[in-house]
């Protein structure tokens, strides 16, 4: 059960990040838009980072699925600040 969540929870904020990225490049124009993919990958992978140095001994691929929810996570607010702006436009 563990891990069904735990992979539930990673196809979610990956989602968002995925959201996230083709949300920017639609609202944001190009030369800016760049800067905004590249300080997202940035500061997600950062933070994945981190995470994952807590969690890198806890089981198999535990590491893995913490890096790469915590940058899923990371994407989160970005994701949430687009959509609510698309809703504004609309």
């Amino acid at each position: 059960m563990r891990v069904v969540l735990t992979l539930l929870l990673l196809v979610v904020t990956l989602g968002a990040a995925g959201y996230a990225h083709w949300q920017l490049s639609r609202q944001v124009p190009s030369p800016r838009r760049w800067i905004g993919h590249g300080l997202l990958v940035l500061v997600a992978v950062a933070f994945g980072w981190v995470v994952s140095g807590v969690y890198m001994g806890a089981e198999e691929g535990g590491g893995l699925a913490a890096f790469l929810t915590a940058v899923g996570v990371a994407h989160m607010p970005p994701a949430i600040v687009l959509f609510l702006k698309q809703k504004q436009n609309e």
